[in-house]
């Protein structure tokens, strides 16, 4: 899978910067004063010098890193390896990720699991009163089996903005896992097939995992709270089709267009590409984050996509009419042109 940065305030949740400069417990909204008396601020206090029982993994890469990315990608990866672990817990550690830290500690990702280390760095979260307790006080459930794990940092937030971001990464959760579920049914739909369609399939399967990044890349605006969902949507509704044809296809349903009528289709989505590049502006954005030289990019990929499909389509359907599947493509591709420059035109 791709790392994904992950919104602003989620990260603020995950990362809080300085561990030398923030306070402990790292909470807002009310004076200390006032909180020393609570279960859940003793309960801080008293875990602050606990130490991991292993040494944390060390780190031979520099640079930056996105340890929240890192963890959820390595958590929706089927047998991950205890490598792939480390690798997150020497970003987080690097990074002082410290919701990543607690997530790692109270799930045992990679490491001995310690309650109390977990809580530790659930007391390190810059958050308000109410989040911090309500997180504490869920740690403190789960280390006297009240409460079964795994335990996430999105369980507790109090806001409604955060509670939208973190609803953000479960369905991006979601989405992985029917991107894995899709992948293996191919996988078991072709393993009867001889090599020669298996090297098709997976050719045009690359070819459409080109496109749909291509699609996410550049024609999908970054602008927005709701711009990672989007890409997401978009990424999935191109593996969604590309799937669903292919069991089509199987199926004995391949599209039935004349040469014709795909020359037809094919004129039509020239001239509309032509008048588009036309147009628009070169450099300047005209619909949110999306230019038109990332246009050009993806309609590249989608030719190439189109292509290859078409090979793979003659080597396991050499029924199915070559013109038929170029055709079904490209009037795809007219209704995605059309649907740019009508929001590029305010219509």
């Amino acid at each position: 899978m791709t790392t994904v940065a992950f919104p602003m305030l989620l990260a603020l949740v995950l990362a809080t910067g300085s561990a030398a400069a923030a306070p402990y417990p790292n909470v807002y909204g009310a004076p200390p004063e006032v909180l020393r008396g609570s279960d859940w601020y003793r309960q801080c206090l008293r875990v602050r010098a606990d130490k991991p029982r292993q040494p944390p993994p060390g780190s031979t890469e520099s640079g930056r890193c996105d340890a929240s990315a890192l963890y959820y990608d390595t958590l929706n990866t089927p047998d991950a390896r205890e490598a792939a672990w480390r690798r997150v817990h020497a970003c987080a550690a690097r990074t002082n990720a410290h919701g990543v830290l607690m997530m790692l500690y109270a799930n045992g990702h990679g490491v001995m699991p310690q309650l109390g280390l977990a809580t530790r760095h659930a007391c390190s979260i810059q958050s308000p009163v109410g989040e911090m307790k309500s997180r504490v006080q869920h740690l403190q459930r789960v280390a006297a089996n009240r409460e079964p794990g795994p335990v996430d940092v999105c369980d507790d937030v109090a806001g409604a903005e955060m509670r939208g971001q973190c609803g953000a990464v479960r369905e991006r959760q979601r989405k992985d896992w029917n991107n894995r579920q899709r992948a293996a049914q191919l996988a078991t739909l072709a393993r009867s097939w001889s090599e020669k369609e298996q090297l098709g399939l997976e050719m045009a399967t690359k070819a459409a995992h080109h496109f749909a990044q291509h699609r996410v890349d550049y024609e999908t605006d970054k602008a927005g709270g709701a711009a990672r969902s989007l890409q997401l949507d978009t990424q999935a509704a191109e593996l969604d089709t590309f799937a669903a044809d292919v069991l089509d296809f199987e199926a004995g349903r391949g599209p039935r267009f004349s040469e014709a009528e795909f020359a037809s289709l094919e004129k039509k989505m020239d001239a509309l590409y032509r008048q588009f590049m036309l147009n628009r502006l070169a450099s300047g954005a005209y619909l949110g984050s999306i230019r038109k030289t990332g246009v050009e990019k993806t309609q590249r990929a989608w030719l190439a996509y189109r292509d290859a499909m078409e090979l793979f389509g003659a080597i396991r359907y050499p029924a199915l009419p070559g013109s038929g599947l170029r055709a079904l493509l490209t009037a795809r591709r007219i209704k995605q042109l059309t649907e740019l420059d009508n929001a590029a035109s305010g219509k």
